[in-house]
């Protein structure tokens, strides 16, 4: 619908046969679980209003008319192997120009503006404040933007993680991905080759173990702490320091701290700090996956990036959980040599996240400001009295992931206990 409504939406169709279409859905489901649901709402919505015709005979007459550093090791050779995309070149030069240019560029093949059939969008939300996009911000929305997200909500987040981990290590970046899910799916194709190691708590989250086995990984479980949750640091350092040494170091340690999926346990802070020193003694990157961050029902913990002195550690976040999963919206930071070499990755599998759904959730966050998204959005979330449930809820997952994961992981404690 790039050309025909507006390329900010990121909605496409494949029509393939069946058979097709399920492997390419099987890949979908683990790489970002879905489009954006608000972009094909208004888009469905729109196609409702005007008809079959009205879209044939207006929108589509109308648009007729008109260096070397600790992440480099790393890298995966798929990663070091992509290369700048020079369209999205030419579309990041176009997006720096001052309005008043009003430039309409054939090269990055960006439709005129005045084509869009949508005029602005208003938002009503449940505590009764409302607002609408419309005007420039209306305009940034409907057209192709830059692939590593809009930067007023990346500006927004920057001060979100900033209050929330004034980390003190090296240089930063932060990228806007579809869903901390994609996220995974980007940094984990960006590090890994066929035959490394991934490090992954016991239980593990299953669409990581569908990732890692889609890249021919081997993935290797640390177990949980019996006591108090959380992966164990004491079995990490046992694993790493009686590692065969015939056989290639792990890469990379995958954590979910806060609310780890699935058994629930967050990892206490004095592990943290011991989990993210082994990491540097033994030459690992951490991925922190921590979408369940803000739904901390207890003390407030600290991001490993707290403690990241070495650049060593990749978060993700996700708004999913704190804002709502249709969204699609994610942010993955890290070293800024990795998040270029997503940003590659990603402007060839699908330019950019959808803008609508980035524009709603930056006037959201301007709208009730970085502390009121803390105190009432996420105070909202912790108090909607869900935490007995997912109790349950938790144990069952665990009881299923553990059945699906036994022939992928070493045997744990977990396994007997259950």
């Amino acid at each position: 619908l790039s050309k025909v409504l507006c390329p900010g939406f990121r909605v496409g169709f494949c029509t393939a046969p069946p058979q097709l279409v399920t492997h390419m859905e099987r890949h979908y489901a683990v790489a970002m679980l879905h489009s954006c649901n608000l972009s094909q709402r208004v888009a469905a919505s729109y196609f409702e209003t005007v008809g079959v015709e009205g879209f044939l005979e207006k929108a589509v007459v109308s648009t007729q008319s008109t260096g070397k550093d600790l992440i480099t090791k790393f890298l995966s050779r798929l990663a070091l192997s992509r290369e700048p995309s020079p369209i999205r070149a030419i579309s990041n030069y176009l997006l720096s120009l001052p309005p008043e240019k009003d430039v309409l560029s054939l090269a990055g093949g960006a439709p005129a503006p005045s084509t869009f059939p949508i005029e602005s969008v208003s938002v009503s939300l449940k505590s009764g404040i409302d607002f609408k996009i419309d005007g420039a911000a209306m305009a940034t929305t409907l057209q192709y933007n830059r692939t590593i997200g809009l930067v007023e909500l990346l500006e927004f987040w920057s001060k979100i993680i900033g209050m929330m981990n004034p980390y003190p290590g090296p240089e930063r970046q932060t990228i806007v991905t579809t869903g901390a899910e994609f996220g995974s799916y980007l940094v984990l194709n960006a590090l890994i080759d066929e035959g490394d190691t991934v490090l992954v708590s016991d239980p593990i989250y299953p669409p990581l173990l569908l990732k890692t086995k889609a890249m021919n990984a081997n993935v290797e479980s640390i177990f949980e702490d019996p006591v108090v949750g959380g992966l164990c640091p004491k079995h990490l350092r046992s694993t790493l320091e009686n590692w065969p040494e015939t056989e290639r170091k792990p890469k990379v340690l995958v954590v979910c701290p806060t609310g780890s999926n699935p058994s629930g346990a967050n990892v206490p802070e004095s592990h943290r700090r011991e989990i993210y020193d082994l990491v540097c003694e033994h030459d690992l990157l951490l991925i922190e996956d921590d979408p369940y961050y803000f739904l901390n029902y207890g003390e407030a913990l600290n991001s490993f990036l707290h403690y990241d002195r070495e650049g060593r550690v990749i978060r993700l976040d996700s708004l999913s959980k704190v804002l709502c999963p249709g969204f699609r919206v994610g942010f993955c930071t890290a070293p800024p040599q990795l998040v270029t070499h997503m940003e590659r990755h990603y402007a060839v599998a699908m330019l950019h996240s959808c803008n609508l759904s980035q524009r709603v959730a930056a006037s959201y966050f301007e709208t009730v400001g970085v502390e009121g998204f803390l105190e009432k959005a996420v105070v909202s979330t912790q108090s909607t009295g869900v935490s007995k449930r997912l109790c349950w809820i938790s144990f069952v997952v665990i009881i299923c992931v553990v059945i699906i994961t036994r022939n992928h992981v070493a045997e744990s404690p977990l396994l007997h206990t259950i």
